[in-house]
């Protein structure tokens, strides 16, 4: 199954909630939130921008129908290359744990999974115990059985956990995560960088990256503006990781065994396309 497959039978589910809360107005609250989401993005540097909201389900089926399988495409073809500069597999047990900051949405958890049944005779993992940490509760359904719609060999214990960088009570008290053998942020740092202004959310970002434990890896995919770019940069360094790799707003793409087609019915409803193409940046960090 295609990210876009699977993607299309989480915004079934998705539109039926809005429907439940919205009625005949479903379609039109949809819309509202595509152009809400579009103008809040271009707002991210703004020190005094409200944070996006996605407690609403019109708001969360937007998100998932613009960005999740193209974000988690890009996921795939960075675990492909982290592989690569590796030169081993990336799990080296065949029990794996994957914490994905800012991962509500669902990019990462179903990236992560599709690299593993892509990459079955590479990799030995046999059972996946992957934490979603979101400030978002509503999320918490989305994704919880991908492995069935995925079909995947692998066992997924898929948890949800609440985080917002800016109530340090809501993650100092979260020891498991820390484990991790890779940390996904994915498109999380634009997010959250405009809110640390007491600096709160490098506290956050400093507790991360000095417990997690020695080995473990860190994703970082990013929209490719220098300001979050070189804020991330700064806060791996003084934690001194080491950069396996990295480049600076290049012009990304689904593969080619991904198809956009798959949401036709959405984009004949909606007259918007899915995201299929990017300008990002991106990190592969260790941690000595």
């Amino acid at each position: 199954m295609t990210l876009f497959e699977l993607v299309k039978i989480a915004l079934d589910e998705l539109y039926a909630e809005a429907n439940r809360e919205y009625g005949d107005d479903t379609d039109k609250c949809i819309l509202k939130r595509m152009q809400y989401l579009s103008s809040s993005y271009s707002q991210l540097n703004n020190q005094d921008r409200e944070p996006v909201n996605y407690s609403d389900p019109a708001t969360r089926f937007a998100y998932v129908y613009k960005y999740v399988a193209a974000h988690g495409d890009y996921v795939v073809q960075l675990l492909q290359k982290l592989r690569s500069k590796l030169d081993e597999p990336i799990f080296q047990r065949a029990s794996a744990r994957v914490s994905c900051i800012g991962g509500g949405p669902g990019s990462d958890i179903i990236a992560v999974l599709k690299y593993l049944d892509e990459c079955v005779q590479e990799e030995p993992v046999e059972k996946l115990t992957c934490y979603l940490l979101d400030k978002e509760q509503a999320w918490a359904d989305t994704w919880t059985e991908l492995d069935d719609s995925l079909k995947v060999a692998i066992s997924l214990n898929a948890n949800f956990q609440p985080l917002d960088v800016t109530n340090p009570a809501s993650w100092k008290s979260q020891q498991k995560f820390l484990q991790a053998d890779i940390f996904t942020l994915i498109y999380f740092v634009s997010e959250v960088r405009s809110l640390d202004k007491k600096g709160i959310v490098s506290d956050f970002f400093t507790t991360i990256l000095s417990e997690a434990k020695s080995g473990s890896m860190f994703l970082y995919i990013d929209n490719g503006h220098d300001d979050f770019n070189q804020y991330f940069d700064a806060q791996w360094e003084a934690a001194g990781l080491k950069l396996l790799g990295g480049g600076n707003n290049e012009r990304w793409y689904p593969r080619m065994s991904e198809q956009a087609s798959e949401l036709a019915e959405y984009k004949n409803k909606f007259g918007y396309d899915p995201k299929i193409q990017a300008w990002l940046s991106y990190r592969l960090l260790r941690k000595t």
